[in-house]
Order: C-alpha cells, then sequence, then structure tokens
C-alpha cells in the first residue's frame, strides 16, 4: 500500500516545541500568540478519497504534534511516503521549501497546492523541490495524479496540474472544473486528527471543528483569495441532508462539541439555511455551532432558526466604518445594512462577531478612525482587526503592486494581524502599524464592552470561561 502524507509544516523556520507561536486564519492566514491552531478542512476531504481509493494516509499537523522542522524531518525519513502533499501559505512558504526539499531528496513526490500557489503556479513549478501543483480545488486531483504516476498514465489529461516534463519544461495542463456536487465527496478524514487540540478563541465547547459546506461566493470583494483562486464565485453547496449527515458524524464519532461552519458565506441560499437549522432542530444533537455569514443578508427569520438549531454566533465581515471604502472594495454593502445585521443578530441572542480591516489602499487616518468608531458602536462580542493582506491572485495585490505600494515582497513579512509591509498613498506604514497594535487596547477596554461582556459571562459556564480567557488577555496585553 502506498502512503501519502499530507503536512502542515511548522509555523515558521525556527519554530520549537516550546514556542507560543501558532497559525491562525485560513482567507488571510497570519501567525499568532493566542494558541490558536487550525487546519486544512480540504486537506482532509483529499485525505478521505485518497483512504477510499485504498491508500495509506498519515496527516502530519507538525504545530499540535509539537514537531519542529528536524522532526518534521525524521519523520519524513522514517515513513517513506510515496508522495507528500503541502497546502502552501504565504506566511509558511520558506517552511514548505525547507520540509519539500528534505522529502525530494528522499524520492517522494512533492504535490503542492492552495491558493497561494494556485496564483504563483508558474514560479513556484521553477523550484526544484517540487514536483507538481495541482491548481484549484484538489480534493480528487491528488489521488488522479498519484494513481497516474504509479501507472505511468499520461499527466497531461490531468486537469488543473502544472508539473515539468521529464526534459525540464514547465506544463500547464488545462483548469480543472470546480467541483459541482459536493454531496458526492466522502465525509472528510477528521479520525486522522486529534481534535481535542484545535482551539479557535471563538469556541466555547469542546472538542470544536471547523467544516465547510459550500464553495464559491458570488460577491467580488477586492482582496478575498479563495473566489479568486481556488473556488470560483458561482455558488455550490452540500444538500441540507448532507450537511446534517457530517455534523452528526463529528458529534456521534468523534465527540465534537461545537462546529465552526467557515463557509465564505454561509446564508447564500437562505432557504437552504432554514431546512439545515430544521434538519438539527429535530435531530437534537448536543452541539452548537457559529456561521459566516454576511450581515445585509441576516434576516428575523434566518436568525429565528439559527438560534433555534444550536447557533451560538455569526462572523461578519464588517472591513470597513466608511460606505466609500465599502465600495471601493467591492463589498457590496452599507453601514446601515450591517448596523440592522447585527442588530438582528444580537436581538435574538445570537453573538456577533465581526472582523474589521485597517489600511485599504484608499484609507485616511480619518477613514481608519471611523471604521474604529463605528466597530465601537456595533459593540459585537468580538472582533477581529487585520490589515488586508495583498494575497497572489487578488485584485487587490495587483492594485498595490501597480502602485508600488510593498515595502517588501517577502512573503512572511506580510503577516496580516501583526504588522503591515506596505505604505499607502494617504496612510503611512507606521501609522498602520500603529493602529494594529493599538486596536484591541482601545476596542476591548472600553467600560461598554467591559460591562456587555460581565453580564455575558454569567448566561453559561462555557461564557464564562471564554471570558476569563478574553481578560487575562485584555488586562496582560
Amino acid at each position: 500500500m502506498k502512503k501519502i502524507f499530507f503536512i502542515e509544516p511548522p509555523p515558521t523556520l525556527n519554530w520549537t516545541a516550546g514556542s507560543k507561536i501558532s497559525k491562525a486564519g485560513r482567507r488571510h492566514p497570519c501567525l499568532n500568540e493566542t494558541g490558536e491552531q487550525i487546519y486544512s478542512y480540504q486537506n482532509l476531504s483529499c485525505a478521505a478519497v485518497l483512504r477510499n481509493g485504498g491508500y495509506g494516509v498519515t496527516y502530519v499537523h507538525c504545530p499540535t504534534q509539537r514537531l519542529d522542522l528536524p522532526a518534521t524531518r525524521r519523520i519524513i525519513t522514517d515513513g517513506s511516503p510515496y508522495a507528500v502533499v503541502i497546502m502552501v501559505e504565504h506566511i509558511n512558504v520558506n517552511v514548505a521549501d525547507a520540509v519539500s526539499r528534505h522529502a525530494h531528496e528522499r524520492e517522494c513526490r512533492v504535490i503542492w497546492v492552495g491558493p497561494f500557489v494556485t496564483a504563483l503556479h508558474r514560479e513556484e513549478i521553477e523550484k526544484e523541490c517540487v514536483d507538481f501543483i495541482l491548481r484549484g480545488e484538489w480534493d480528487y486531483s491528488v489521488k488522479e495524479l498519484i494513481d497516474a504516476c504509479i501507472t505511468s498514465a499520461p499527466l497531461d489529461r490531468i486537469g488543473g496540474l502544472t508539473w515539468k516534463s521529464p526534459s525540464g519544461a514547465v506544463v500547464v495542463n488545462p483548469a480543472r472544473p470546480p467541483i459541482d456536487d459536493l454531496d458526492g465527496l466522502p465525509i472528510p478524514a477528521y479520525d486522522l486528527l486529534d481534535l481535542s487540540k484545535f482551539y479557535e478563541s471563538v469556541f466555547v465547547r469542546f472538542p470544536a471543528a471547523t467544516m465547510i459546506t459550500s464553495r464559491g461566493c458570488p460577491f467580488n470583494c477586492i482582496y478575498c483569495s479563495y473566489p479568486q483562486t481556488i473556488y470560483g464565485h458561482r455558488f455550490r453547496a452540500m444538500s441540507p441532508p448532507r450537511v446534517l449527515a457530517e455534523i452528526t458524524h463529528l458529534v456521534k464519532e468523534c465527540g465534537v462539541r461545537e462546529i465552526r461552519i467557515d463557509d465564505d458565506t454561509f446564508d447564500i441560499d437562505r432557504k437552504r439555511v432554514i431546512d439545515i437549522c430544521k434538519l438539527l432542530r429535530a435531530a437534537k444533537l448536543d452541539v452548537v455551532f457559529s456561521a459566516q455569514c454576511r450581515p445585509q443578508l441576516m434576516t428575523d427569520e434566518e436568525a429565528h432558526w439559527l438560534k433555534k438549531a444550536g447557533c451560538r454566533m455569526v462572523l461578519y465581515g464588517v472591513e470597513s466604518g466608511n460606505d466609500d471604502i465599502l465600495k471601493k472594495i467591492r463589498k457590496n454593502s452599507t453601514k446601515e445594512e450591517i448596523r440592522r445585521g447585527v442588530t438582528i443578530a444580537k436581538k435574538h441572542g445570537i453573538d456577533v462577531l465581526n472582523c474589521i480591516m485597517l489600511g485599504f489602499y484608499w484609507d485616511t487616518k480619518e477613514t481608519v478612525e471611523e471604521t474604529v468608531r463605528f466597530s465601537f458602536e456595533l459593540n459585537a462580542e468580538f472582533t477581529q482587526v487585520a490589515t488586508p493582506t495583498p494575497l497572489p491572485g487578488t485584485d487587490y495585490y495587483r492594485l498595490l503592486d501597480e502602485n508600488n505600494c510593498f515595502l517588501s515582497k517577502e512573503w512572511e513579512c506580510h503577516d496580516s494581524v501583526h504588522h503591515s509591509s506596505v505604505e499607502l498613498p494617504h496612510l503611512s506604514n507606521a501609522d498602520l502599524n500603529r493602529y494594529l497594535a493599538t486596536f484591541y487596547r482601545r476596542y476591548y477596554r472600553r467600560p461598554a464592552y467591559l460591562l456587555m461582556m460581565t453580564v455575558r459571562m454569567f448566561k453559561s459556564w462555557g461564557n464564562f470561561t471564554q471570558s476569563l480567557r478574553k481578560f487575562s488577555v485584555i488586562f496582560t496585553k
């Protein structure tokens, strides 16, 4: 049986098992020190396809297994996999290089996947340590590629593959169409991970898991990588019964007590959302969940059913508190619509996590302060701040590149949470980094916020322990 290793590398080249640094974020990956640990849902989906096809599959999640770079190399040497699959992200490309070089030297086939290499496949395939890059969604294509390698079948028939011919010439196969039938995918191989080791600050019950029930977002935000690289803008979704089947598996087979539904936008199809909620309500599973939604799509009916089904939080991409900036980033929402969506969720007893971004190309000190004040006004239970990372393959990256805004093109310098490496026309890099460094203190130490969260913490044990964690961070930073 051929062995395939999925490897999520250590966060940095010099990372050690005692380090507090971990990788967070999916659409906008970053490094942090909050203890968050995440995994790739699509890797687990791909692993299930391979396992169903008769391959031996191992998932090496270096951060939770506390494997530094030397230990990761030993895992590869001792395991002798036929191939390694790495989802490469802009913050870990140097580590992916190092892991891949070691695997390549031991004659493993090295396969890179993900939005980053989909956008930069022509450049990244030139690296000696990389044998194949699979563009777009890779749930099925990894198995097709490995099958072809084993049987010496022609590689030019594999959609979405960028590879090097025996002569060394780079070959770019035609794109692979997005997967239409998401119900046909197997339930991801969650059992390959110890879910008890995964943590996000939004969770209140453990073990917790993240799943994705739809792909493709019809909106066209200028900075968002997934729709512009691997998913596309055509909405495709699992049916409500298939969603229920996966949630039931997580609860009954994996012991999961909370789920984050991390779709680009969960509530594109409101009827589907309500049907999922009705099925969950009838199933009476001991689980709560949160979902990525759009404030302008939220209605009283949807919020009512979300709450009844066990939804404890919605995550909104607010991004800016200036209507002109919202238009320029193609957010297709207004401040008034955002206010309404937050109000509806709170009215139905659903917590809100607002995501905002400071430092768009058009921002000034005045518009950044307007965004900060707007976040105070909304007073969400949680607000997450970042700077818009210019990810490859996005229109936002092209905009900044064309206007010479980059202070560095070293990818590890673009950590959207801790600092920015761009200089904007009306906002200096120093000012932007100061806003990033001070936002959380300004937001989370406000009397209105502390009062709200003090009341909230006594509503459940999960809220109580989560608030204690939050307060311990607020007053030690």
